[in-house]
Formats: structure tokens, C-alpha cells, sequence
């Protein structure tokens, strides 16, 4: 088997926001597939090396255990682990660790899973007067950093398509998320719209729009509940707020969505896909986006879940679906069979694995 090391500084055993679960299911498949090696930077909790060996069929590796060292101080560290060690492949997750690529002596095929296009979320950033929130960088810096790497692995088409006018042919992989598909059953009567999201300030951005804009003529009109999951809820704004509940993280999923009976996800900006609305689809629920939150899984609308833009058609979209249980049905069923068709593990890693076996 070819031998490949992944190198992260993401807490991805925690699954508690999207790019998590992304890396997590990337070294879910890598590990059946390759001799996998993950190094992550660290700081990490007392054991995670061995709880991780314990899930996985791979090797890990924590850098620094108990304090956060300088770029320098983990390349240095990395550099001490590759010490007679040979990998066929190497990847790094996301740009902002391209400094490994100073620590790396073999001549390795090297990989760089982007998951967003820093440059373009930058810009979707400053049009909603969030400039400098996160690491930015231009799009021509971008470029000769993407130029370096042997490949760029990208998570939906338009990103591949930038990524390909960036650096030419050949370059990006298209890999998008993988989810597995579960089944819920459909309740005659709405009960509970349901919001997961991680504190990220695009999804903060998202559900307060929401609840200022919509929930109001929503609650007023149908005995419905807004349940909202995940780290977004420790935001203050979204405290008493009338029949909306913060419930916090909840690790178990199938928990949350048998509870659901429809799932917004009313993003405005930010970059890439998004991996909570697949993660809605893949559990059969009726959901309810908008066209930036659609990217990657275009081929859905209408058939699988429903864009909306204003606050007109998110509340004329959530009430045909409280006021109409087959068009949830429908939309549920066609959600699954969308997730089966176009996500499986094999069909979005399969260019990644073509790259690493040719």
C-alpha cells in the first residue's frame, strides 16, 4: 500500500463544526485505503494518540502536547519525526500551514486540501463589512502558493474551476465532502426547525438575519419551535428570544435530526461548500438554503431542498413545507437518493486516490 501522512493543526476527533467532519472523513477513507500516518500540531488532550489508533486503522502523532509552539517550533518538530521515515504522498490541510513545506526533505508528492479559496472568502467577508475577521491573502499570493503544491484538492466545481484558472490544467482535485445516508421519519405536523452551526461569524451572520427578519411573521402564525445545535448557540444575541431554543452541542446527530422537521441553513457569505446542508440531506430532511449556501450541490434544488434569497421566500418556502407533508416527503426521499448518487466515499475520493496510486 502506498504510505501517505496527512498533517493538520485541526482538532478533527471533536466533529463539532464542518471542516472538523470534513478531515475526519477524509482519514476515515485514507485509513482503509492507505498506510496512513495523521501529524497533528497539537495542543491536544492526554491519550488522543491511542484513542485515535483505537478508531482508526492508521498512526498518530501529536507534535506538542500541552502548549502552542511557533511555525518554526513545529516545522522543527516535524522535521525531527520524518527522520528516516519515507511517505508517497504528504498532505496539509489548508494554506495557512504551507510553512511545513520549509521542514519536508524527500521528494514526495505534496498535496494541498484547500477546502476554501482564502482570496474569494476574503472578499465575500468585506461585502458584509467583516474585513480582517479572518486570515486573508491575495489572490495572486494564492496563486504562487497553490503553484508550489503537486495538487490542490477543492471541495465543489466552482472552486475547482478558480483553482484551474489559477495554476492551469491538472492541478485541482475535485473531492468534495462524503456522507453517510440515514433515514428519519416524516411527522404529519411541524413541530421544530432546526439550525446546526458551529460559532463561525457567517453562520452568527446567518440565524440572527433569520430570526430578526423571519421568525417573527413565522412564530406568530404556527406553533413551531426553532431549535439551534452546535457552538453558534453561545452567541448572547440569541438568548430570549421567542419559541427559540439554544440547545448547545449535541455529539449525537441522529439525535438532532429525529427531533427536526425542517433545517435552515440562511447563510449570506463565507466560502466553499457547505457541509451542514449535506449533512441535512444525508439525513433525509427537508431543507431550506440560499443560493451561496447551494454551492457544490446545485444539481439538488428543487428536487432535494429549497433556495431561498429575501426574507419574502424564506418564509413563503418554510410555510409550504409546514403546510404540505408530501412536498417534505418528496423532498426528503429525493434528499437521500441525491446524497447516494453524488457523495459517496469511493465517487468523491476517487480523484485523490487516482493521484496517490498512479
Amino acid at each position: 500500500m502506498k504510505k501517505v501522512l496527512l498533517i493538520t493543526d485541526v482538532n478533527f476527533w471533536e466533529r463539532s463544526s464542518g471542516n472538523r467532519s470534513r478531515i475526519y472523513n477524509l482519514i476515515q477513507f485514507l485509513a482503509d485505503n492507505v498506510q496512513l500516518t495523521v501529524v497533528n500540531t497539537g495542543p491536544a488532550p492526554a491519550g488522543i494518540e491511542n484513542s485515535l489508533r483505537d478508531n482508526f486503522n492508521a498512526e498518530f502523532f501529536v507534535l506538542e502536547k500541552t502548549k502552542y509552539l511557533s511555525s518554526t517550533g513545529y516545522g522543527r518538530r516535524l522535521k525531527a519525526f520524518l527522520k528516516d521515515k519515507h511517505f508517497d504522498t504528504i498532505i496539509i490541510e489548508y494554506i495557512h500551514s504551507s510553512y511545513f513545506l520549509n521542514f519536508l526533505i524527500d521528494d514526495v508528492q505534496i498535496i494541498l486540501d484547500a477546502h476554501d479559496i482564502i482570496n474569494e472568502r476574503a472578499d465575500e467577508f468585506k461585502k458584509f463589512n467583516h474585513a480582517g475577521a479572518l486570515y486573508e491573502i491575495s489572490k495572486e499570493t494564492e496563486a504562487e502558493i497553490f503553484n508550489v503544491y503537486d495538487h490542490i484538492i477543492v471541495l465543489c466545481q466552482s472552486d475547482y474551476d478558480k483553482v484551474t484558472a489559477m495554476t492551469g490544467p491538472d492541478k485541482a482535485l475535485l473531492c468534495p465532502h462524503t456522507v453517510q445516508p440515514h433515514t428519519h421519519l416524516t411527522r404529519k405536523e411541524v413541530k421544530n426547525i432546526v439550525f446546526i452551526a458551529s460559532a463561525y461569524l457567517p453562520n452568527k451572520d446567518a440565524i440572527n438575519w433569520f430570526i430578526a427578519n423571519c421568525w417573527p411573521q413565522i412564530s406568530a402564525k404556527y406553533d413551531v419551535q426553532l431549535s439551534i445545535y452546535g457552538t453558534v448557540s453561545s452567541d448572547p444575541n440569541l438568548r430570549d428570544k421567542p419559541a427559540v431554543v439554544c440547545k448547545g452541542f449535541v455529539s449525537d446527530e441522529d439525535q438532532i435530526y429525529n427531533d427536526a422537521d425542517i433545517v435552515i441553513n440562511p447563510v449570506r457569505f463565507g466560502a466553499g461548500l457547505k457541509i451542514k446542508n449535506m449533512d441535512a440531506l444525508a439525513h433525509g430532511l427537508p431543507l431550506v438554503t440560499t443560493t451561496h449556501g447551494a454551492r457544490g450541490i446545485e444539481a439538488g434544488i428543487n428536487k432535494a431542498f429549497l433556495v431561498a434569497d429575501d426574507v419574502a421566500e424564506f418564509i413563503k418556502a418554510i410555510e409550504l413545507l409546514i403546510n404540505n407533508v408530501q412536498h417534505r416527503t418528496s423532498l426528503g426521499k429525493n434528499a437521500i437518493e441525491f446524497i447516494k448518487d453524488n457523495f459517496s466515499a469511493e465517487k468523491c475520493f476517487k480523484p485523490l486516490m487516482d493521484i496517490i496510486y498512479k
